[in-house]
């Protein structure tokens, strides 16, 4: 059989997929709740590779009895995907039986794919492949948006979610580099594209029939899942080292909320905390977390944060960047400190150039070289 660029494309990505699940395996590795999430994702997502390299070369119709199989695991990337954004949100998040309701998508096209293709004789199975215009999908357009829209709104909720959690982290931590999952949001919303397209294509495929169009479609899979497995193989792997979740008080304390209906706090604690943060300088270490300053300030973190919230009118975040925004200002203006731009900033507490640039020019209009060469 005589393989193209697409198909040693798809077999490439196929095998870094089942390469990193048997990473994912070893012993020191599948401990961890992310990791058997980030496990499955990766199985599913390499079945569903191999269903389309089954369609591209032909080899479905050779075995019409494995056809729809890539599709079906594939499926289950949904609700696995999701799991894995909580997995990495929350250090305690584990796997309980109401979870088994994000395989319905899954069971419920299992379940026409059965009546539908694996029951029928052989003759129809080929019939069937024959007359479909998308890897994976029966020819029915219905069934395959319906598919799609179910992903897709899957990948939307999972967006959301780390959108939100990326908001709350500022209650918590000074530093929310990496903390964040940026890299997650992106990998999805560039997978919530590509089932956009995908599904646009079934929309217009089953008027305008096109064996070209099939065969972009199959490149776009293999691009896609080239791309898809690489990503996540830079940054899933990194992900426990630079983030391992929020533990169970930070968990609890964001579950607490803002506390609206609770009382102002009194004016002698934020004497008590602007005295601190003047004297101590907590705020330049630039791991500081909500905990060690209550720890500090021998305070309940969830009344230190509704201090700062109700006090101030800032989360964490805000509160601590505008300390450490005043010490870089002090050590700019000083003629007589020849640190660099980058010192200054790590010895002011920041520890990420585009988060602190951005922090400083919000804060004074203008950049820190601008700040530093201004007429004094």
């Amino acid at each position: 059989m005589y393989l193209n660029i697409t198909d040693i494309l798809l077999i490439t990505s196929i095998i870094q997929s089942l390469v990193l699940a048997v990473f994912l395996l070893l012993p020191g590795n599948i401990g961890l709740v992310s990791n058997r999430l980030l496990l499955a994702t990766v199985i599913c997502f390499a079945a569903g590779l191999a269903e389309i390299f089954l369609y591209g070369t032909g080899l479905a119709l050779r075995h019409p009895n494995f056809a729809y199989l890539g599709t079906l695991l594939g499926l289950l990337q949904a609700g696995t995907l999701y799991l894995y954004a909580k997995s990495l949100m929350y250090r305690d998040f584990r796997l309980r039986r109401q979870h088994a309701v994000h395989t319905l998508l899954f069971w419920v096209v299992a379940a026409i794919f059965l009546v539908e293709y694996y029951l029928q004789p052989v003759e129809v199975k080929l019939q069937i492949l024959q007359q479909r215009d998308h890897p994976g999908v029966l020819t029915s357009p219905l069934l395959a948006v319906a598919i799609h829209l179910v992903f897709l709104g899957y990948l939307y909720a999972t967006i959301r979610t780390i959108n939100r959690f990326g908001v709350e982290v500022r209650q918590v931590f000074s530093n929310i580099e990496n903390k964040q999952l940026a890299w997650l949001r992106i990998l999805l919303i560039g997978y919530s594209a590509v089932w956009i397209v995908s599904m646009l294509y079934c929309l217009s495929a089953h008027v305008f029939k096109s064996s070209a169009s099939a065969g972009w479609v199959v490149a776009i899979g293999a691009v896609t899942g080239f791309l898809f497995i690489n990503y996540l193989l830079l940054n899933a792997l990194r992900q426990p080292i630079i983030f391992s979740g929020l533990s169970v008080e930070e968990a609890e304390l964001l579950a607490a909320g803002p506390e609206a209906a609770a009382p102002s706090p009194d004016r002698a604690l934020l004497d008590r905390l602007a005295r601190h943060m003047a004297q101590a300088r907590p705020h330049l270490h630039s791991n500081l977390t909500v905990e060690q300053l209550a720890r500090q300030l021998e305070l309940p973190p969830r009344e230190l944060s509704r201090a700062i919230n109700q006090g101030f009118g800032q989360n964490f975040f805000e509160f601590v960047s505008g300390y450490r925004l005043e010490e870089a200002r002090r050590r700019l203006e000083d003629g007589d400190n020849g640190d660099s731009i980058l010192q200054i900033m790590y010895d002011s507490g920041f520890n990420s150039k585009s988060v602190f640039n951005t922090a400083f020019k919000k804060a004074t209009g203008m950049t820190p070289s601008q700040y530093r060469a201004r007429p004094a």
